[in-house]
């Protein structure tokens, strides 16, 4: 009988080559969703056509119409008091297509301090991401 003297691979070769074999293929599956387009925020335009408080209800009034071709996730009032943190409160049904309306009437006790912001929320790759910059701003809420 004949004895090969052959040996098999080296570790470290073979580490190098498992490492080299997953960075190929983590690349090949990010670069799978190359159709899907990122939106950036200042792609969204909206209209706001009431964003004011009414003193008998005790409700702060939005509506805001999505004016741009982004569909925004939702709305978002971020409402500032001095002396405490903002609070912010999504928009119930405020998922926006181009084109579409939504409108609230959100219960807050305001005073001539207050401030308040409207943001939209707009989806990155399924995931909700705040933008920074702000729809619309007053302070102080003027009255309905």
């Amino acid at each position: 009988m004949r004895t090969l003297n052959r040996r098999g691979m080296s570790p470290l070769i073979a580490t190098v080559l498992l490492m080299a074999f997953a960075v190929a293929l983590g690349g090949m599956i990010m670069n799978w969703q190359g159709g899907t387009k990122s939106i950036d925020c200042s792609e969204i335009k909206v209209t706001v056509r009431e964003f004011c408080f009414d003193e008998t209800s005790g409700k702060i009034n939005v509506e805001a119409r999505n004016t741009g071709e982004e569909p925004i996730s939702s709305l978002i009032l971020r409402i500032n008091s001095l002396g405490s943190d903002a609070f912010d409160i999504t928009m119930p049904n405020s998922r926006l297509n181009p084109g579409q309306t939504a409108s609230a009437q959100i219960p807050f006790s305001v005073s001539a301090s207050t401030s308040v912001e409207l943001f939209s929320n707009i989806e990155v790759g399924g995931i909700p991401d705040l933008c920074p910059a702000p729809l619309a701003s007053k302070q102080p809420l003027p009255k309905c």
